[in-house]
């Protein structure tokens, strides 16, 4: 069977680190969600989103240029990726947000830097 590699729109970027595909869910309850008195929970989930960081270290300046095209200033991008909650590869809408890229090397012609990483969040919620 084929590998399935991340997608940004149409494009296909080298695959994060081992470390660096990591996901958050984050539930978001309602205003009549609290503590009783007495200290027992009463919760009204309204929905859960999903969240991955991704992350790339020791990465090529012009390959993490063209990662940052494809998402950075969108409201919105098609993410192909593996969801873990489905355990299957879907496409979704997402925004990225959260952006890190130190840089280790100016140097002409070798440019790089240490590590890019960033947030994807999900745009529908998946529950």
């Amino acid at each position: 069977m084929a590998q399935n590699h991340l997608k940004f729109g149409t494009y296909t970027p080298t695959d994060p680190d081992s470390d660096g595909y990591q996901l958050s869910f984050a539930t978001t309850s309602s205003d009549k969600s609290g503590r009783t008195m007495r200290g027992n929970m009463k919760n009204a989930v309204l929905f859960t989103v999903e969240a991955y960081n991704l992350k790339w270290t020791d990465i090529d300046a012009t390959v993490a240029s063209r990662i940052l095209k494809e998402v950075m200033g969108k409201d919105e991008f098609d993410f192909y990726h593996f969801n873990v909650y489905t355990a299957m590869w879907e496409t979704g809408k997402f925004y990225a947000a959260n952006f890190n890229a130190p840089v280790i090397s100016i140097e002409n012609g070798k440019e790089k830097l240490s590590e890019l990483s960033f947030q994807v969040t999900g745009m529908n919620p998946v529950l």
